[in-house]
This record gives structure tokens, C-alpha cells and sequence, in this order.
């Protein structure tokens, strides 16, 4: 019988550069950029590496960048184009959006 094993994931925000990243078996395998603003996170770019495209990996980074804007009180303006499709697939994430939608 084959063995399954679970990758590792973490997940880093770096606030001086604006930027989260995960990072899959110590891989850089999405990164995420946003700009401070008053309140809020404007999310300008995501990007996945070709190898980790179509495993979720981008909408984890999403999920966990979310989750840390609310425990924050902030919202997200979603400048990106990947963030309004996410939110589309995780209707209870839409109460952080705020302009720009």
C-alpha cells in the first residue's frame, strides 16, 4: 500500500513589505500583496507559483489573510481580480469587503 503524507504548510505575513506568503514544504508557493489603508487591506496582487496552481493552495493564503483582517477589525478592498471570485465561492467572507467591489 502507497503512504500518504500531508505537505506543511505555513503561512508568513511580512507587514513591512505588505505581503503574506505561503510556503508549502518550504516552498514559496503564493504570495499575496495588499496596501495598508486606513481601516482596511486593498489587495493588489496574488500570484501562485505554476507548480501549485489548481491545489488550493491560493484560496488557503485567501482564507487565512481574511481570517487575520477580521480578528484585526479591518476590511479588504478587493483590487485584485482573484479576491471578488474567491469571495463569489466563500459568501461568509463578503461581510469584510468594502469598497471597491
Amino acid at each position: 500500500m502507497g503512504e500518504t503524507s500531508q505537505a506543511a504548510e505555513t503561512v508568513e505575513h511580512d507587514a513591512a513589505k505588505a505581503r503574506f506568503r505561503l510556503s508549502v514544504d518550504g516552498v514559496e508557493a503564493v504570495v499575496l500583496d495588499y496596501r495598508p489603508r486606513p481601516g482596511a487591506w486593498d489587495i493588489v496582487h496574488t500570484y501562485a507559483d505554476p507548480a501549485f496552481r489548481g491545489t488550493g493552495a491560493s484560496s488557503r493564503l485567501v482564507q487565512h489573510v481574511f481570517d487575520e483582517a477580521r480578528a484585526a477589525g479591518l476590511q479588504i478592498i478587493p483590487s485584485c481580480p482573484y479576491i471578488p471570485v474567491w469571495v463569489d465561492r466563500h459568501p461568509a467572507a463578503a461581510d469584510l469587503v468594502g469598497p471597491g467591489r
